[in-house]
């Protein structure tokens, strides 16, 4: 099986401690907020996932998300984050976010995620697909 390669931004809520001990994912490094990723070295680690927790940034992310974009153009990133708003979501996918996971749907949707993501698909939290396709009238 190979390894994940994932880069955390924001990861102050403790979460690298949980990926960490998932066999698959391996935690290349970590920025705490947008100053860090903004005056840090991206040359030295490639990896294959980006893992934005919004949950602890100052700001939303938008700058941070075309940052990443222009130094990973192909690293999938995913967005794990409480805000469910239309808006936030539409902003991450339209920056080019492969994944946008609620807090609320737990450490497996994020593991998940990432997966997925690292797999070259793109992932929803379920919470989203519901709210879309009730407006279209169907089910997640």
């Amino acid at each position: 099986m190979k390894s994940i390669k994932l880069m955390i931004y924001g990861g102050q809520g403790g979460i690298e401690g949980i990926i960490e001990k998932e066999g698959d994912i391996k935690v290349m490094g970590m920025n705490g907020n947008e100053m860090d990723l903004l005056d840090s070295d991206h040359t030295s680690v490639m990896p294959d996932v980006i893992l934005i927790d919004a949950r602890s940034s100052g700001k939303y992310g938008q700058e941070v998300m075309q940052f990443l974009k222009e130094k990973h153009p192909s690293t999938p990133f995913v967005i794990f984050t409480d805000y469910s708003e239309n808006h936030y979501l539409i902003e991450a996918i339209g920056h080019g976010a492969a994944g946008y996971v609620l807090q609320d749907g737990g450490t497996k949707q994020v593991l998940s995620a990432i997966r997925q993501c690292a797999n070259g698909q793109i992932c929803l939290s379920c919470l989203i697909q519901i709210h879309f396709n009730e407006k279209a009238g169907a089910g997640c």
